[in-house]
């Protein structure tokens, strides 16, 4: 894969990114207070002062919001860091267009439930289109860093409770495209009956060859990151990488990272400066101590900063997420080794007076 920009560019892109270099020696990096916001804000001056009064330093900006043109250079020149957040294997509107490029479940049905809806990680024609997509808001619009979402295959785990179980015939992909890939790179034949369809293949699969077919389908993921990681690093020196996780150690689902979601954090950690888990204990009926539990499991496999990501209101369920709850997962978020903690959303908090000021007296 290769994309090309001016020298200048390059040139300009690595002024963006300086922001993050290395501190005095010997110092430790202060925590990243970010907040992830969607859409465009009246009046940006306001909003600016606003989470300079809580302490926030870094925006994570949805791609709708960096292609406005306005909002990236606006936080730079009030001091902010900006993540621009690229959804990668999530994409309605692709699929819309190219239904040969749905995710197929063991079931063989389509990688969908409610708004979830996943491309198949093997289309080779969407891999490049989302790499240039992401190449491309990296070079036009100069964000100090990428975070890359989506980055997994089909599993709705904002809905998988504590107790409950992923069916391995509810993963993905077991399309042809898929099977097809998988006999020539992993070196597997499979028998003609086993591809018959979507749910033989799945069968064959998890009882015949499950540890080379669970680490073929993350290595669908990895090679994306990797390819696309690299690429922006050599057109923009000093760019930052963060990649959102699901929020799941390997004791949970079955080795649900990497059986379930495909990633694979120990080969996607060198790739990136910062990993985010979604460790929205509320949501998944989780205690606020959780969050902790998840940034501690995580830290301690890899080698860069963990910023787990919080929730500020409730979604999913009806039971209101309480300023008591809030304040006991932002402490479990912030305490050590985390390298910080994501808030997940402005307009949640912007809606949430009273929260707003826990995390003014927590970040301060």
């Amino acid at each position: 894969m290769s994309f090309r920009v001016p020298m200048a560019s390059a040139v300009l892109l690595g002024a963006a990114a300086a922001c993050f270099g290395p501190g005095p020696a010997g110092a430790a990096a202060p925590p990243l207070i970010g907040v992830k916001i969607y859409d465009p804000v009246p009046d940006t001056a306001a909003l600016f002062r606003e989470w300079k009064r809580l302490g926030i330093d870094t925006a994570f900006v949805s791609t709708a919001l960096a292609e406005s043109g306005t909002f990236l250079p606006a936080a730079r020149q009030a001091g902010f860091r900006t993540f621009v957040i690229v959804p990668v294997f999530f994409n309605p509107e692709y699929l819309a267009a190219h239904p040969d490029a749905w995710a197929i479940t063991g079931r063989g049905e389509k990688g969908k439930r409610e708004w979830v809806e996943f491309v198949c990680p093997s289309h080779e024609a969407y891999r490049k289109e989302r790499a240039r997509f992401a190449l491309s808001l990296l070079e036009t619009h100069r964000p100090d860093g990428l975070s890359l979402d989506f980055i997994r295959h089909f599993v709705f785990w904002e809905k998988v409770r504590p107790d409950g179980r992923v069916d391995p015939l509810d993963t993905t992909c077991f399309c042809p495209r898929c099977l097809a890939r998988f006999e020539e790179e992993a070196g597997v034949e499979m028998p003609a009956p086993a591809k018959a369809s979507p749910r033989a293949a799945a069968e064959w699969l998890f009882e015949n060859r499950p540890e080379k077919w669970i680490r073929w389908r993350a290595g669908l993921i990895t090679s994306w990151v990797v390819e696309v990681t690299r690429e922006a690093r050599r057109l923009a020196p000093g760019v930052k990488i963060n990649l959102h996780l699901v929020p799941w150690t390997d004791s949970d689902y079955e080795n649900g990272p990497i059986r379930v979601a495909g990633q694979d954090v120990q080969a996607l950690a060198p790739q990136a400066d910062f990993l985010s888990p979604m460790c929205y204990a509320h949501m998944l009926y989780r205690e606020p101590a959780w969050v902790g539990r998840v940034t501690r499991e995580l830290a301690a496999r890899v080698s860069v900063p963990v910023l787990p990501s919080i929730e500020v209101k409730e979604s999913y369920r009806q039971e209101p997420l309480t300023d008591a709850f809030f304040t006991a997962a932002l402490g479990a978020a912030l305490a050590p080794p985390s390298g910080g903690v994501v808030f997940w959303n402005w307009p949640y908090l912007s809606q949430e007076r009273a929260k707003q000021e826990l995390v003014t007296r927590r970040v301060r």
